[in-house]
């Protein structure tokens, strides 16, 4: 999420601007604190079932401060958590954390997401930089890379793995070559202020991204050109966007506590807007079947929307205090990570809409 404050404009006006010093978000306490060690080291893919008949009796303890993102690895054995400070990996065979936290922004940490073949965790901050780590010895792959004034806000890479999106508050969406970690092309414009989320077709022939402007837009990757006119309905900003594993529909999650489902092809809105948070959207995310939505919210909740009828499942999932920041389903669709800012990983079984233990509570400073 974005921190703000009021500015008195040359016209008069008051306008909510990005807390920034140069290129860096101002940011307050970012001290993590020390988590236990796990050395051993086991790629075999799991079964989430197995995650499902455990039960933490200790809380996690390894964030400080507000967990902004979160992402399974592709054989669902890891979590990555990005937090105000650091990446925390979580072992959900053991229960443990995997070696120290990964410590290589500068700030917050704000995106996380694992590339196809879960060899490599991308990671996007408040510093400005896209950095990549190589999984199997807990290290950066390289150096940072460099392209953006600003923070980044959100990062994604394509299904084949060979491209990485990245965007932020500089207003521009850069690709990069992730083999030679450098840029392809010339940035992304087409949004007027910071862009928010940016995610990958299923094809990976078009990426969707979203900004404070308002807008949806929708890139050919290929010809690097925007498709069409910004696709718009939401009175706010948008935080969020995600296609669904078909392509066919890109949803978008938005402060007006709304989400639109977008037809891909006609470039329309499916019906009216979801609405069923009580507070700003602030991630939304398909479960690999495509027959259900995940959203979170500022209302410290989380909804799980049939796309059959778009109407909630049950009631809004209840467990987090604050905000809740991101969201992420197990590549086989049973359970549901969610991430908040009161410092804490709820891991929901998604058919019965349970917490499968304990929140994993992370240390909150003062």
């Amino acid at each position: 999420m974005i921190r703000w404050k009021v500015q008195n404009g040359a016209d008069g006006a008051r306008r909510l601007v990005p807390m920034l010093v140069g290129a860096t978000l101002i940011c307050l306490s970012l001290i993590i604190s020390r988590c236990a060690s796990s050395d051993e080291w086991d790629i075999t893919p799991q079964d989430t079932t197995q995650i499902e008949k455990k039960r933490i009796d200790e809380p996690w303890t390894c964030h400080e401060k507000a967990v902004n993102s979160v992402a399974f690895s592709p054989d669902a054995r890891i979590l990555a958590a990005g937090n105000d400070h650091g990446i925390v990996l979580w072992d959900l065979t053991s229960m443990k954390t995997l070696g120290e936290p990964l410590v290589g922004h500068h700030g917050v940490v704000w995106s996380v997401v694992f590339s196809p073949d879960g060899k490599i965790l991308a990671s996007g901050g408040a510093d400005g930089a896209v950095v990549l780590w190589d999984i199997a010895n807990l290290k950066t792959k390289g150096n940072p890379m460099n392209g953006h004034e600003g923070w980044v806000e959100c990062v994604s890479i394509s299904p084949d793995g060979r491209t990485l999106a990245s965007c932020g508050a500089d207003g521009r969406i850069i690709l990069w070559d992730v083999a030679s970690m450098k840029p392809i092309g010339t940035p992304l414009y087409g949004h007027n202020e910071p862009v928010e989320g940016v995610a990958f077709s299923p094809n990976g022939k078009m990426l969707a991204s979203c900004g404070v402007d308002g807008n949806v837009i929708l890139w050919d990757i290929e010809t690097m050109k925007q498709i069409g006119e910004p696709l718009t309905g939401h009175k706010m900003w948008v935080e969020s966007v995600a296609f669904s594993p078909d392509g066919k529909v890109v949803a978008s999650g938005s402060d007006d506590g709304t989400i639109i489902l977008w037809d891909t092809a006609g470039r329309k809105s499916i019906g009216k807007p979801l609405a069923g948070h009580k507070g700003a959207v602030e991630s939304v995310v398909f479960c690999p079947d495509g027959k259900t939505l995940a959203s979170c919210s500022m209302d410290k909740t989380v909804i799980l929307w049939n796309m059959r009828d778009r109407k909630p499942i049950g009631e809004p999932l209840r467990g987090h205090t604050e905000s809740v920041e991101g969201i992420a389903f197990s590549p086989d669709g049973r359970l549901l990570a969610s991430g908040s800012e009161d410092g804490s990983i709820i891991l929901w079984d998604v058919a019965s809409q349970k917490p499968i233990s304990v929140p994993l509570i992370v240390n909150k400073g003062d």
